[in-house]
């Protein structure tokens, strides 16, 4: 299978049904994300998933390097807001506190729900906002139910829940028809 490949993506590249799934662009991690440049392009709120985007799956603790990405979201003008169905409500209030930004914690992605209590939360629309995150199957085709572009980021860690190990292998196929989309590696 491919290996994971960085860049922005042309949807008109793709069949109809995967267009749901494809995100805007695919970056190595959260600190290659500008914040100038998403606010140049109109966008006023960031919204983040946490395992295997922000910090290893599980983990307890903020990078240091993304805990300062995050307060030059902030200070670039970006409202940040975490989007998250984990089952350790104490632990993401403890994350998203570190971090000082608020949280949504809800059903099971990619159900448009909490994208969309985030964006009703920040006074938001879809056009104005953003997901990042590190799962097709959850992040991006979540974000994009929600009328919302994505950013698909390389995962921090091999370390994952079982189901997401699953998810993985459908990504795999995917980013077969993903690739075909790309314009351009960055």
């Amino acid at each position: 299978m491919s290996a994971f490949r960085t860049g922005r993506y042309n949807p008109e590249r793709l069949p109809r049904l995967l267009r749901g799934v494809c995100p805007t662009a695919a970056v190595d991690s959260v600190l290659c994300v500008d914040p100038r440049e998403l606010v140049r392009s109109g966008k006023r709120l960031l919204l983040l998933d946490v395992d295997n985007t922000l910090l290893a799956w599980r983990g307890t603790e903020v990078p240091p390097d993304v805990a300062e990405w995050v307060r030059a979201v902030l200070a670039a003008g970006l409202q940040v807001f975490v989007v998250s169905n984990t089952k350790r409500p104490k632990r993401l209030e403890a994350l998203c506190g570190a971090l000082g930004v608020p949280y949504v914690r809800d059903r099971f992605k990619p159900s448009r729900r909490m994208f969309l209590m985030a964006m009703e939360r920040c006074g938001r629309g879809p056009e104005e906002t953003i997901m990042v995150g590190d799962q097709l199957f959850t992040d991006v085709l979540g974000a994009r139910r929600a009328g919302i572009e994505a950013i698909w980021v390389r995962p921090v860690s091999d370390r994952e829940f079982v189901g997401t190990k699953i998810s993985r292998l459908g990504e795999q196929i995917l980013r077969h028809w993903l690739d075909r989309a790309l314009e351009g590696e960055r």
